[in-house]
Parts: C-alpha cells; sequence; structure tokens
C-alpha cells in the first residue's frame, strides 16, 4: 500500500494535472461575440412570433383564380446529405407538369436550403440537382484536429459549406424571393436559438423584399444556421435586433422541429388546401440495421439517432393533425423502405447521394408516393378530415 507522503504527492500530481488541463481548456476554449440575458429569448426582426394569434401570411394576391381557391404548402424536412431524396422529389415532381406554384414553403437544415430554390421555382432545379448530386465532405467541411471538440466550439469547420451557400444565394435569386413575396408567396425558414433552447421561424420572403442593407448576407447566415449540426459545426451568431452588437446562437432547425408545419400557416381562406410534407429520412418501425458497439461514443450516438427519429415522427404526427383539423388534405413522402438513405447525414458520399437523388425523382414522378396519413396510425389516432 501506499505511504501516507506517498499518497500525498500522487493527489498532488494528480490535482496538478487537473489545474493544468482546466487552464488549457480555458485559455483553447472558442470566445463568443457579445450576448446579453435580456435579449436571449428575443424574437428577431424578420422573424416569427409563433403565438401571436394576429401574426399570419397576407392573402395571397394576383389575377390567378386558382390561389384564390387553393393553399398550397409545401413542408421540406431536415435530413442532412439525404435531402437528395428531396431535391430529387422537387427535380422529378417538375418534370410531370403538375407541380404547384407553392403559396407557402417551409424548410428546415438541408430543406431549408431545398426549400428557397424550390421556391424560387423550376428555373433553379438544375442548381437542385447539382448541390445534391457533387458534393463531397471537402466541400461542405474541413475537418480538425482529433481534441477539437474540447478545446474548440466544434469538431468541423463549416468554411467550405459558408462559401457555398454565399454562391447559391446570391443577389439574383434574393430578388425572385422578394418578387414572389411581394405577389402574396411566404417562405419560411427554421433554426434554433440555442441559447434560449427556442424555435425561431424566419419570414425569409420578408426579408428579402425589406430595404435593409445587408439582407443578402442576413439570409446567407439563416440559410447556413438551419443546417449548422451543433457540436459538429460552430453555432451562427445573429443580431435579433439592427444597430446593436449583442447576438444571439442559432444552429440546426432540426433540433426543435425537424419539419416546419404551423397553426398559422392555415389560415388564409381558401376553398381547397393541400400540405404536401417531403420528408428526407425514412419512417422505419426500427433501425436494426447493425448492432450497436459496446462503447460510450457508438451507444450515445444510436441513442440521439434514436431521438431525432422518434421526434421526426412526433412532428410529423402532429403536422397531419393540424393539416386535417384545418380542413386541409394531408400528403407526404419520404425515403421508401427499401432504399439506402446515409446513416450518417454529414458523410456527402456522392454515389449515394446519386442514388438518392434518383429516388426521389422516381417518387416525384409518381403520384401514389404521396401517403395521406403518417404510416402505422391506429383507429383513435386518425382525424377526420377532408378526402
Amino acid at each position: 500500500m501506499f505511504g501516507i507522503k506517498s499518497m500525498s504527492r500522487q493527489v498532488v500530481k494528480v490535482t496538478t494535472v487537473i489545474s493544468v488541463a482546466a487552464l488549457l481548456l480555458t485559455a483553447c476554449s472558442s470566445s463568443r461575440p457579445l450576448e446579453d440575458k435580456a435579449l436571449r429569448t428575443l424574437t428577431p426582426v424578420h422573424a416569427v412570433s409563433l403565438f401571436d394569434e394576429n401574426n399570419q401570411p397576407n392573402q395571397v394576391v394576383g389575377d390567378d383564380k386558382k390561389n384564390a381557391e387553393t393553399l398550397d404548402i409545401l413542408a421540406i424536412s431536415g435530413g442532412g446529405s439525404n435531402g437528395a431524396y428531396g431535391a430529387g422529389v422537387i427535380y422529378g415532381w417538375t418534370q410531370t407538369g403538375t407541380r404547384p406554384n407553392f403559396d407557402i414553403v417551409t424548410g428546415v437544415s438541408t430543406g431549408a436550403l431545398i426549400a428557397i430554390l424550390a421556391f424560387a421555382g423550376p428555373e433553379y432545379d438544375e442548381t437542385l440537382r447539382k448541390v445534391y448530386t457533387q458534393q463531397t465532405n471537402k466541400t461542405i467541411y474541413k475537418e480538425k484536429g482529433p481534441l477539437s471538440g474540447l478545446f474548440s466550439d466544434s469538431y468541423y469547420d463549416y468554411t467550405p459549406f459558408k462559401k457555398q451557400i454565399s454562391s447559391i444565394i446570391d443577389d439574383r435569386l434574393l430578388a425572385k424571393v422578394a418578387q414572389e413575396y411581394n405577389k402574396g408567396r411566404r417562405l419560411y425558414v427554421a433554426t434554433t436559438n440555442i441559447d434560449a433552447g427556442k424555435l425561431v421561424v424566419w419570414d425569409i420572403g420578408k426579408l428579402a423584399a425589406s430595404n435593409r442593407h445587408n439582407k443578402l448576407l442576413r439570409t446567407q447566415k439563416i440559410i447556413r444556421a438551419s443546417a449548422t449540426v451543433p457540436g459538429f459545426f460552430k453555432p451562427v451568431y445573429i443580431k435579433p435586433r439592427n444597430g446593436i452588437e449583442i447576438r444571439q446562437a442559432h444552429v440546426d432547425g432540426s433540433v426543435k422541429a425537424p419539419v416546419l408545419i404551423r397553426n398559422f400557416m392555415f389560415k388564409r381562406k381558401a376553398k381547397h388546401k393541400n400540405l404536401y410534407v417531403l420528408l428526407n429520412s425514412q419512417l422505419k418501425l426500427a433501425d436494426a440495421a447493425k448492432p450497436v458497439k459496446p462503447d460510450v461514443a457508438s451507444i450515445s450516438a444510436k441513442a440521439i439517432s434514436e431521438l431525432i427519429r422518434g421526434l421526426t415522427y412526433k412532428t410529423v404526427y402532429q403536422g397531419y393533425v393540424t393539416a386535417r383539423n384545418a380542413r386541409s388534405k394531408f400528403l407526404m413522402t419520404y425515403i421508401p423502405d427499401d432504399a439506402n438513405p446515409i446513416e450518417f447525414s454529414l458523410n456527402f458520399d456522392q454515389q449515394k447521394m446519386r442514388a438518392l437523388f434518383n429516388r426521389g425523382v422516381q417518387s416525384g414522378q409518381n403520384v401514389k408516393m404521396w401517403r395521406k396519413e403518417p404510416p402505422r396510425l391506429e383507429s383513435f389516432e386518425r382525424v377526420a378530415g377532408v378526402n
């Protein structure tokens, strides 16, 4: 056994190591822009106050009688590289000649990027195809050191992704979004205010049509924030108000809402309402493709994956109930059970993404792929509504 002096020396050594490690962590950890407790929960400029009953989209304007009678909503989920499926659905849908000119489009995470391109119209379909079939990990992020998770705010550097967003979302695209907003159409993108643990829904069309001097940069930051997976990518810091230096930390909208469907979106008066849900994931009852390895990392990763899978199904079901109670049709498509989705959504494997894109094209061309309710509903879970 150790003597008292020996034990004391060991304690001193351990204490010294811990102290040095703590100092290193403090010295090397990332700093963040100024923040303020009073502004942590503040709804930013150009975002929607979700629980304000008076907050709803303006009536559709214009001479198109279909728009006066029909409300078409498209909600696109997150899914990382599996977003290739959703991009393919949009691409194939256009080819059928039946793709609606959606009155409202919403997007979360990778769905936010798909949403802004889908909102702008079929002229951006080729951009969608290229974005979701020509990626590699290197075009999205850079690897950091092995201890990056301990000594910085993220495992990866998303500079390549930031550059891509800046090249895709340019003045021309923003002008198109503003033009469609002025016609009465709406585009909503979700982020998570991680400081407050709060969902933030951005009215991108309103921002695009505003006279804000840096609206292009702000739009780019919002789209990037919506796809910023916390831990893997650093948060995007956004000012909630103009003329201040205080910023909120925003990350992936999927943390709070894997797909964005809210009550206020159905409040426009229309004889016919249709909600289309485009899910960039599968909805299998179980995910038993392989066993969990007996280590903390694998068990934690699997647990988080299952939490997100459960939240996705719950959010889709809530959207289904909301649509039915609003007397709207509910139509959804998701990655087929027999497809081969990308297990780790930050793995941008070109071959797998192209295969998913092609499956999406097939789904977009086949109206039978749109389900009228989420899978596996029990009798008392169904809600009466329009057929």
